[in-house]
């Protein structure tokens, strides 16, 4: 599913899409993309960037952008770095910052606090398979990790309070996805976007951000149309900035396709001439 180059429909706007995995484009359970394929397709053959924006390592998203035969951008480890095609001749940005330098201090407060937590860093793959659902070569994928560690919490809930206390003293902070919460440095998803936005010569191009849980609240905020996908922690989302907040009702793909669907008809009309940039 390559791109054209050029985009179609409404020629004074240009759509930039950015979209989390799982839990959005992709089901939780099974990752199938399915149900939005039909939306995803159509973004491509108009030529619509879309930006895969994810919790996800570099290791694992190249390797669904090889799957999906995609050729675009793309925002690994919650914000952590951008990434471009080798094609592009463009020099990835790095937004974040490595694990390896703030991990052992991390295990070290573990061990302090008489914390009860474990992450990525202490599971073999198959552990890791056997917990988020995946095979175990892409679990090898998933334990690339380079500025985050994913980890589940099972102290009480009055310690997490501590816990991010004592990471905020090391410049680190707990981010909440769908499945784990994240410890990584003081970047969010909204840092690569903006960045990729900026570098935009059209006259008017209009920012779409779609995701599903807490960790996808600075994509959405930034973006001129936030999506809410449906799920367990969606309405924990609270949003002010957006001109335009569409929620679905239907989770992953398929409310993906659903919100796709209506920004398309939104391009080809002349409803969204008065947002963006």
């Amino acid at each position: 599913m390559k791109s054209k180059s050029a985009q179609q429909g409404n020629p004074a706007v240009k759509l930039l899409v950015f979209t989390d995995l799982d839990g959005s484009l992709m089901e939780h359970e099974t990752y199938s993309i399915e149900a939005a394929r039909p939306a995803l397709e159509e973004l491509l053959n108009r030529g619509i960037v879309l930006v895969m924006n994810s919790s996800k390592t570099a290791a694992e998203m190249l390797a669904i952008q090889k799957r999906l035969e995609l050729d675009a951008p793309f925002v690994c480890e919650n914000g952590a770095a951008l990434y471009f095609p080798v094609d592009a001749g463009a020099r990835n940005q790095v937004f974040g910052r490595l694990r390896s330098e703030w991990l052992p201090a991390v295990h070290d407060l573990r061990a302090d606090l008489k914390l009860e937590f474990e992450g990525f860093a202490d599971w073999s793959p198959k552990q890791v398979a056997d917990i988020t659902g995946l095979d175990v070569p892409s679990a090898e994928l998933a334990k690339k990790r380079e500025y985050s560690e994913p980890i589940l919490w099972r102290s009480p809930a009055s310690a997490r309070l501590l816990f991010i206390e004592e990471l905020e003293k090391l410049g680190l902070g707990l981010l909440e996805g769908g499945r784990f919460l994240s410890i990584q440095g003081e970047h969010d998803k909204s840092i690569a976007m903006h960045w990729l936005a900026r570098q935009q010569q059209d006259e008017k191009t209009i920012t779409v951000g779609l995701g599903d849980s807490p960790n996808d609240t600075a994509m959405l905020e930034a973006a001129n149309i936030a999506v809410i996908i449906k799920s367990a922690k969606s309405d924990r989302i609270q949003l002010a900035n957006p001109d335009k907040i569409i929620h679905t009702s239907r989770p992953g793909p398929a409310g993906w396709q659903d919100a796709m669907t209506e920004i398309l008809k939104w391009l080809d009309s002349d409803e969204l001439s008065a947002i963006g940039r």
